[in-house]
């Protein structure tokens, strides 16, 4: 039998992880991506927020928490190699009496490579399963909830909204360069058809899954060497040492609990 049992129903849960997870620090992820004629720079910051927890006991074993909002901010920079749109005038040669040989000169036009920054913000909402967890580090206690794992992340409408946003910034950085005029609209066909929904669903969730399946929400802290009676007058402050420390999920006193067993020692 534990020395000290301590015990958390859902209604505490829901105060204590959805304030937990609200103060978790961003997270943040980049990657480099090459699509066709461009590439992609990409920095990522993600925070948490919301959830309601549902404990749910063995067999499942499990602290589910629904309507987590995962909101994050992109910052891109798009590499655009408008070599492909490079072309030369045909020379054109004639012979005239009295003359000879005459030809028109060979008219090259080189486009350049430009760099187009975007930012681009939204959010995804998904429902994870979660298990305590208790580690000592160093001198400390420390209680988590760990994802046990990755969650489906339904990232279809952030990916259009995204693709619109490249598109609007693409098309005005070719708009400003010379002679562009009539082959806009072959350097925009060509450029989305290498960028589409597909790749940036890859590319988001390549970022953001990490992001989600590595959470960690702190839940409790507690010293090893435990103050129980602070110094008071001429008596020293005592203590009494946390040995062990196990958590886990309870529905046998007829409401759903998490249980903190502890074991001490003088």
């Amino acid at each position: 039998m534990p020395d000290i049992l301590t015990a958390v129903d859902e209604t505490a849960a829901n105060v204590i992880m959805s304030k937990e997870i609200s103060s978790l620090a961003p997270l943040t992820a980049s990657r480099n991506s090459t699509f066709g004629p461009f590439s992609i720079e990409w920095a990522l910051s993600a925070s948490f927020s919301q959830g309601t927890i549902d404990i749910i006991p063995p067999p499942a074993d499990v602290i589910r928490i629904a309507g987590v909002r995962l909101s994050y901010r992109t910052e891109l920079k798009l590499t655009l190699d408008l070599g492909f749109l490079d072309f030369c005038l045909p020379q054109v040669c004639v012979t005239l009496p009295f003359i000879g040989r005459v030809c028109t000169p060979r008219v090259c036009l080189s486009f350049p490579t430009i760099e187009v920054p975007v930012s681009h913000s939204s959010t995804v909402d998904f429902t994870a399963d979660v298990r305590p967890s208790v580690t000592l580090a160093g001198d400390e206690w420390k209680v988590e909830a760990v994802i046990v794992g990755v969650p489906q992340l339904v990232l279809g409408p952030a990916a259009t909204a995204l693709l619109g946003v490249i598109g609007g910034a693409v098309t005005a950085a070719l708009l400003l360069v010379p002679a562009i005029g009539p082959l806009l609209a072959l350097a925009s066909a060509v450029i989305f058809a290498s960028l589409t929904v597909a790749n940036l669903l890859g590319v988001l969730g390549a970022l953001l899954n990490p992001l989600v399946a590595g959470l960690r929400i702190p839940l409790h802290r507690a010293p090893r060497l435990f103050e129980i009676l602070p110094a008071s007058g001429q008596d020293s402050a005592v203590f009494v040492r946390l040995d062990s420390m196990v958590a886990t999920l309870d529905g046998s006193g007829g409401e759903d609990e998490l249980v903190l067993a502890i074991d001490i020692s003088s």
